[in-house]
């Protein structure tokens, strides 16, 4: 279970840092905030926080299930096209990875309606964060800081927990 939630955590971490909200985020401001510490987070912002993470997993799986069929459409599987962004994200395992120029025409094509699945996506999600009181480069920074700080990540993960537990007695 504590597994499961960290992955939640993780997970909402690397939504915000891998879409174009973190490269909004980067023009808006160049220099990285000093990421916050446990004392510096209230209660109140990891109640907010947590129901947050829970707020965009439905986004989260929405866009992941329409990526999913518009690489089925074109015959390309998620594990594939993992492979596949790595190797052009990193050089170094790009041999390794051996993409084709079927499977290059293919990305080509696909492009635009990723752009659009993960451009949708981000304006939920920023709207969610938003609706829950929180600024983005807050949200973000507990997100980095509690990455950083084993007590923050503690805080988040226990009431992450303790409400995940509640959902599944119920449900």
């Amino acid at each position: 279970m504590k597994l499961f939630k960290s992955l939640v955590l993780a997970t909402a971490a690397i939504l915000i840092s891998s879409t174009g909200l973190l490269a909004q985020m980067q023009q808006q401001a160049p220099q990285m905030p000093d990421l916050p510490t446990s004392s510096e987070v209230s209660d109140d912002e990891i109640a907010k926080l947590v129901d947050t993470i829970y707020d965009l997993e439905p986004i989260q799986m929405d866009a992941q299930e329409k990526i999913q069929e518009a690489l089925e459409e074109e015959n390309i599987t998620i594990e594939r096209f993992q492979q596949m962004m790595m190797a052009m994200q990193n050089p170094q395992i790009a041999d390794e990875v051996d993409i084709t120029e079927e499977e290059m025409s293919k990305l080509q094509t696909i492009q635009p309606a990723l752009v659009e699945i993960q451009g949708n996506a981000d304006r939920e999600m920023t709207e969610k964060i938003e609706e829950n009181g929180f600024t983005m480069e807050r949200y973000r920074s507990i997100v980095m800081g509690a990455q950083q700080d084993p007590e923050l990540m503690a805080r988040i993960e226990a009431l992450l927990e303790e409400e995940g537990l509640g959902e599944e007695e119920e449900g």
